[in-house]
């Protein structure tokens, strides 16, 4: 046999081998033929939170923020893939069924992570009043599966009115912050445009130049403090009860605190910065070992000024740190012992800020 008749023939079983190759690459592939759904093998697994904090269900239907409701992990640990894998959640009633993605395709090996960010009834969730336990259920299906398949997990919805300062084991708790790790969601209860709140607050600072005027602004302060007062505000304490662990409380919206005429001195901080918000003066809250004060910035140099919100309760100011304040208790007074308060927490490295305007345009708005 020729050299040229011998290259010919490895040439032309080479085309053959390559051809038979890619010829059987397709027929294992194609679905009309070697495609076997029934082979399909995914492993698939449900995570939720344990509690969602409902005075700010808004953030748990916005997939630009991380605070997803249910997360699952879906990895094909067979050798056939998975071919448009489809994905959906509902949370007991509070939602409809509500898609996650599509999958074209999932590859043996492959894992791969959908979210749930369900768009909870707003009427339906501001009835929430105690924590109340619900079921999530996942369902999903691809093609050739039989019926589509189902994991359900339970998970609690706290009341409007409930909050939760962190999310963290105690044992995960190693700094202050820690302990305040959900401190963004306090925002969601400071609320300047519920009527009565902005009422309240223009009665108030009515005349003044805040948005102008730094004297104006601190003046609309004072006002806005001693409005509280004359309003016949009265400082509490949180009911025993409630407290898990220390975690825990109850908290009240401004509109609440109003028409109670009473508060605790978280609930005072957020009232008094809700009415300042709504006088178009920049507000803080600021959470101290225990305490909670309000802050406002000044329009022009910048300045920060807080209140002591608790002693608008002169009863209790006088009895409790008659030594302190003057008979008066004046509102200068309360502005001057917050500001030692402010210091010494700073100093101790002890203090959380509350920027409400911030993360107001992060998403975390209020509900109600």
């Amino acid at each position: 046999m020729s050299r040229r008749l011998k290259t010919l023939l490895i040439v032309v079983l080479a085309i053959l081998m390559v051809t038979s190759g890619a010829l059987f690459v397709f027929s294992a592939t194609r679905p009309s033929a070697a495609y076997d759904p029934s082979k399909v093998n995914l492993d698939v697994k449900l995570l939720t939170r344990n509690e969602i904090l409902t005075c700010a269900y808004k953030v748990y239907g916005d997939n630009n923020q991380n605070m997803w409701v249910a997360k699952t992990i879906i990895k094909n640990v067979g050798k056939m893939p998975a071919r448009n894998f489809k994905i959906s959640y509902k949370v007991g009633d509070l939602t409809d069924w509500n898609s996650g993605e599509t999958y074209t395709e999932i590859r043996p090996g492959q894992t791969v992570r959908d979210y749930c960010w369900p768009p909870l009834d707003p009427t339906k969730v501001e009835a929430i009043t105690t924590k109340t336990p619900v079921e999530l259920t996942v369902r999903y299906e691809y093609d050739g599966l039989k019926e589509a398949q189902e994991e359900s997990a339970k998970l609690f919805l706290l009341g409007k009115n409930d909050f939760v300062f962190t999310s963290l084991k105690e044992a995960d708790c190693l700094t202050f912050a820690d302990t305040f790790d959900n401190y963004r969601f306090i925002a969601a209860f400071i609320t300047p445009n519920e009527e009565t709140t902005k009422a309240f607050a223009n009665a108030a600072a009515g005349g003044l130049e805040t948005r102008a005027s730094d004297d104006d602004a601190i003046a609309a302060f004072e006002s806005a403090f001693e409005a509280l007062r004359s309003h016949g505000v009265k400082y509490i304490m949180e009911p025993s009860g409630f407290w898990t662990g220390g975690f825990s409380q109850y908290v009240q919206y401004p509109k609440e605190t109003i028409e109670r005429n009473s508060g605790t001195c978280l609930d005072l901080a957020i009232t008094l910065s809700a009415m300042m918000e709504a006088v178009g003066v920049k507000s803080y809250v600021a959470l101290i070992p225990g305490h909670a004060i309000p802050m406002i910035e000044t329009p022009q140099s910048g300045d920060t000024y807080a209140i002591e919100a608790t002693f608008l309760d002169k009863d209790y100011a006088l009895a409790k740190h008659g030594d302190a304040v003057s008979p008066d208790v004046t509102a200068s007074e309360c502005i001057s012992l917050a500001k030692k308060e402010i210091e010494k927490a700073q100093d101790d490295g002890t203090i959380v800020f509350i920027n409400p305007e911030y993360w107001w345009k992060a998403g975390v708005m209020p509900s109600w």
